[in-house]
């Protein structure tokens, strides 16, 4: 059982406190018998009751729930190279920024697939094999940190063909699956390696897109918790990272999927109802942990509780 508040505990407790402690020295204070303040005061009591367990919001957790699945397996591929917090993102942010509120808008529209995550810089790594948990896969998008600068050895996309393939394999193992594949990069390559051709993945993969984020005009990167900006080791000035859209069509010429400079979530509109579109549902169990709102069982009795408060508010003309 966990709780999800509507409005902040700390904010909630006292604001129920001042009513509650206001309405009973007011009942006190009124010249009638004792019963009817004490019954003011208990009424009072309940009403502030059942308002702090409506906004705690109790979750139960619910087993093996059946749920509404697509049979859609999503891999998100994403660049994670230094160039990726280049400070033309759209909007205001970096291209992570970008990136990430990006991903959870896909997951949020194609909700009841099948998730899967990869992130690449000097190498490889599968963050989320595919799975329904899609809290896990956005808390791992949320875990990409912008990588050492020490670290950095230069931008290349060939590092992270093999996980792919692994992934997009155990994709079509499954009977009757649909996989989508969405790469995310600026394309950069700075490390002197050859783009090599990702067309032999291309009969593993069903749908999806190559999104390019990032500039042509560029900008620099910053890094660590001061905003220090990368340095061009040969010029010494700030370095700028510019997006490279023609690595970034190869890769989707060769998956034959689309290429969508990414300015905003709503590039993705189109494809996304064309993918969910070509989906089929089915009821299935799930085999993650799923959690219940419980707060319906206290707004009945908290509506009625009000609703005797207004009838015997309208009688006496007053609290």
């Amino acid at each position: 059982m966990i709780t999800k508040p509507i409005i902040p505990v700390v904010v909630m407790v006292p604001l129920l406190l001042i009513v509650l402690v206001i309405y009973s020295i007011g009942a006190i204070r009124r010249s009638v018998k004792i019963r009817y303040k004490v019954l003011a005061i208990l009424r009072i009591t309940i009403i502030v009751v059942l308002a702090f367990l409506v906004n705690l919001r109790i979750m139960e957790k619910k087993y093996d729930a059946k749920v509404e699945m697509k049979n859609l397996d999503v891999l998100f591929v994403v660049d994670t190279t230094i160039s990726m917090w280049a400070e033309d993102g759209y909007g205001s942010g970096t291209r992570m920024d970008s990136v990430q509120k990006d991903a959870e808008y896909i997951i949020d529209q194609l909700s009841g697939s099948n998730f899967g995550l990869i992130r690449f810089d000097n190498r490889s790594q599968i963050l989320a094999p595919f799975t329904q948990d899609h809290e896990s896969v956005k808390d791992a998008f949320s875990t990409i940190k912008e990588p050492d600068i020490n670290y950095a050895r230069g931008s290349s996309l060939n590092v992270c063909y093999d996980d792919m393939k692994s992934l997009l394999d155990s994709s079509n193992a499954k009977d009757e699956r649909l996989t989508i594949v969405f790469f995310i990069s600026d394309g950069e390559i700075t490390d002197g390696s050859t783009l090599q051709s990702f067309a032999e993945l291309n009969e593993l993969v069903d749908a999806g897109a190559v999104l390019g984020y990032g500039t042509n005009n560029g900008a620099e990167m910053a890094y660590g918790s001061w905003g220090s900006k990368v340095q061009d080791p040969e010029t010494g000035k700030n370095a700028i990272s510019k997006l490279d859209e023609v690595h970034l069509k190869s890769i989707a010429e060769d998956l034959d999927v689309d290429y969508i400079h990414m300015k905003g979530t709503s590039n993705l509109t189109y494809l996304l109802e064309s993918i969910k579109s070509g989906s089929s549902l089915t009821v299935e169990k799930s085999d993650t942990v799923t959690y219940e709102d419980t707060y319906f069982r206290f707004v009945i009795p908290l509506l009625i509780m009000l609703m005797i408060e207004m009838v015997l508010f309208i009688r006496r003309g007053r609290l």
